[in-house]
């Protein structure tokens, strides 16, 4: 009797269990089995061979725009503490793997200040809240890194490797600019490098001064190709575009499309303080501007960002999910907020709208913010020449 008891409860969990599936939703990366081949393969979409029943790398990256956790912020740092910028995010940052941010600032107290309309620098001391918040990574090539000078970017070098933080994009000369960051995860290893594309060109590092990575075509294209020997997903990311406006500038995609066709996985933008649009290109993801994150100014201008959580595999995006944010400061008091219904939906529309000229007039964006990776590259024998 005890038996058939047991048998029946077995049954009504197993019933119970497969009305609720929900058949059109996908399963997780790390529950997928799936085995992947090709007949071909093309160094831009094969660069690491996969065998039969040899299981697929996966992993999972969040990314976030601009940070600035100086000026108007400093206020709520003194009274919430170091962390509170990050306090209704973390919990998505910390879920992913890795997480990597913009840092638009110094850590320095001191520096030689550069002559322009805006100067950025944080103290120290308020550099704990991001890795509290989940970052792994920061870029430092941007338009603000050099606003105090060497000895402040000597401090942000300093204060980061105290928190066990890695960072790209800046060096006390070129070599040391264009140096990826990588990080290991389970095994897998990810190549970040740092790119900036923005003025002034005195913060550009050369072979003899500090400053960010200016990346000439020729250098990119040979890190690129060096990180792919070294790790197994190469991220790019570039500070680039105009201010404000929200579709990527030719240069920008070009720039995106020569890393892509170099061996970069996936291609992260800022600088604009806005959207831009996201575009997928031969099964790799480039989002050409994030926004901004936790920034210390107050402007009607930006009002919308995204984090982006993006599963790559080593045949490219399997799929990523655009989580829409808000930035308003004017509401959120410095504290990005996570968008629900009726205005995440609004923000994940306006991506849509900006997105489709990037993608030949194709939507590539679910309603729920999810990009779906090219599947029958991941699953089916594929047969194509690419041409160079």
């Amino acid at each position: 009797m005890f038996k058939r008891l047991l048998l029946l409860v077995a049954i009504l969990i197993t019933v119970q269990s497969c009305a609720h599936r929900q058949k059109l939703t996908p399963p997780p990366p790390e529950q997928i089995k799936h085995i992947f081949y090709t007949e071909q393969k093309p160094e831009a979409f094969y660069r690491k061979s996969i065998t039969p029943f040899q299981k697929p790398s996966f992993i999972s990256i969040a990314a976030v725009g601009d940070i600035f956790i100086g000026n108007h912020v400093i206020y709520y740092l003194k009274k919430h503490g170091t962390g509170y910028p990050f306090d209704s995010t973390k919990a998505v940052l910390t879920a992913a793997d890795l997480a990597i941010g913009n840092l638009e600032a110094p850590f320095a107290t001191k520096g030689k200040k550069f002559d322009k309309k805006f100067n950025f620098k944080i103290h120290p001391k308020y550099a704990t809240g991001l890795p509290d918040a989940g970052f792994d990574v920061l870029n430092l090539a941007n338009n603000h890194t050099m606003d105090y000078g060497v000895e402040a970017l000597v401090s942000t070098l300093n204060t980061l490797d105290s928190l066990g933080l890695k960072y790209s994009g800046a060096g006390l000369n070129k070599e040391q600019a264009l140096r990826p960051a990588i990080m290991e995860h389970n095994g897998i290893k990810v190549a970040f490098i740092g790119c900036s594309l923005t003025f002034p060109a005195e913060f550009w590092a050369t072979e003899d001064s500090a400053g960010t990575f200016y990346p000439q075509e020729t250098e990119l294209v040979n890190m690129i190709k060096y990180c792919e020997g070294v790790a197994d997903f190469t991220v790019i990311t570039f500070h680039w575009g105009a201010e404000s406006r929200i579709t990527p500038k030719p240069y920008q995609r070009d720039y995106a499309h020569l890393s892509i066709d170099a061996g970069a996985d996936l291609i992260i933008g800022h600088h604009p303080h806005v959207l831009q649009g996201v575009e997928l290109y031969r099964n790799r993801l480039i989002f050409y501007s994030l926004g901004n994150f936790a920034f210390g100014s107050y402007t009607k201008k930006a009002r919308d960002a995204a984090i982006l959580k993006a599963y790559l595999t080593t045949s490219g995006l399997l799929y990523a999910r655009v989580i829409p944010i808000s930035v308003y400061n004017y509401e959120v008091s410095f504290q990005p907020r996570i968008l629900k219904r009726k205005q995440a939906n609004r923000v994940i529309s306006h991506l849509k709208e900006i997105s489709l000229h990037l993608n030949k007039n194709e939507n590539i964006i679910t309603d729920e913010g999810i990009i779906w990776g090219d599947w029958s590259i991941i699953h089916e024998p594929r047969k194509f020449a690419i041409t160079e």
